[in-house]
């Protein structure tokens, strides 16, 4: 399964385009502010049903238009068709067929995607990292997926209901408090035990990837710890245990303390957090590594190897780690990458021999 041909109408700045792909080296060719990068949006959109750039699908649509369609064919799987109406949100077709439920989508068009915001990975909070991570974890596992939303949706009202409590200067444990933390702690023990294990995986396919493209013997993992303090008693008691025990501290805070909500990520180079003393290089190095991994821990679990979307990719690098991430990605099944400049691609050893790569010019 591959992308063929991507189509947009009124989508950020294309009022009108088309673009076709192929398999292998995709290179998206066109100057600063050209629209690179609201190529690899409107495919993302397609498989995952939101933006990665921001959080207001509205903000996709071109400016005084009131909708936006985004349309693409994919081998062996068919003509998908994301439609994006201002102030009344967006709706997902396969075939001309609506998809009733986007939770039910996320998968079916597994997809990896590296850009210039992925430094926030590495500097940010770790919400950010958690968030991440879910979505990679959401590609391979509905009743992952399914849990993550259930346990949000009680969080949310869990941290609102404390607000509540805060207003009205009420600082004990009541039963609605109660109520919450029974439905809650079984679905964090579930996401807890999912991460905990995926991470493993994940860790192992970093390390081989990270060490392919570093000769230096450097150790770099993905560090996952839960909220929970306690160790020595069942998940769920410690998570009842510890949410009565805040319970005056989440009320003067609006917010909940423990949980697979608040579980905290760190990137890891040789038992030093990656944002401490590493360079802007290795720290590109360590984020593609990451992307790599991502797909083909996606391709092991869901065996169909993802579309991956890198823009900006060799910034940062030295020419001889760009060297060798070449070798991991001329035998990926389908890569779109962005560039303004071929010449620089060609400085860096990135593109193969003339004819063997789709240019698409912007």
């Amino acid at each position: 399964m591959f992308l063929q041909k991507l189509m947009l109408r009124q989508f950020r700045c294309f009022n009108q385009a088309t673009f076709a792909f192929s398999p292998g080296l995709n290179i998206l060719l066109g100057p600063n502010g050209s629209g690179k990068t609201s190529v690899l949006e409107a495919i993302f959109f397609t498989c995952l049903t939101r933006s990665f750039r921001t959080p207001h699908d509205s903000e996709a649509i071109m400016r005084d238009k009131d909708h936006a369609v985004i349309k693409s064919e994919w081998t062996d799987f068919g003509k998908v068709r994301v439609t994006l109406v201002r102030n009344f949100g967006k709706r997902v077709f396969l075939n001309d067929v609506l998809e009733e439920k986007y939770s039910d989508w996320i998968g079916k068009l597994p997809i990896v995607i590296l850009s210039p915001d992925d430094a926030e990975l590495i500097n940010g909070t770790p919400q950010i990292k958690r968030q991440y991570f879910d979505r990679v974890f959401s590609q391979i596992s509905h009743e992952y997926l399914s849990t993550l939303i259930r346990y949000t949706k009680l969080l949310k009202q869990r941290n609102a209901y404390l607000k509540v409590k805060n207003t009205r200067n009420s600082f004990i444990y009541d039963t609605q408090l109660e109520t919450y933390d029974e439905q809650m702690a079984p679905l964090s023990e579930k996401i807890f035990f999912f991460r905990q294990e995926y991470f493993s995986q994940l860790n192992k396919a970093l390390i081989t990837l990270f060490h392919e493209t570093d000769s230096r013997k450097i150790h770099v993992s993905i560090e996952y710890k839960s909220s929970l303090k306690a160790k020595d008693v069942s998940y769920v008691d410690t998570y009842l245990s510890e949410a009565k025990q805040n319970i005056q501290n989440e009320i003067i805070l609006k917010r909940s303390f423990q949980g697979a909500g608040y579980d905290r990520i760190d990137f890891k180079r040789n038992q030093q957090s990656l944002k401490m003393g590493a360079s802007q290089g290795e720290k590109k190095m360590w984020l593609i590594c990451l992307k790599l991994a991502e797909g083909s821990f996606i391709h092991h679990y869901k065996n169909i190897e993802p579309l991956y979307l890198f823009d900006d990719l060799f910034s940062d690098l030295d020419i001889e780690h760009t060297q060798k991430l070449v070798k991991n990605i001329h035998h990926l099944k389908e890569i779109i990458i962005t560039s303004t400049d071929l010449n620089d691609l060609r400085q860096q050893g990135v593109l193969p021999e003339s004819g063997s790569f789709n240019i698409i010019n912007i």
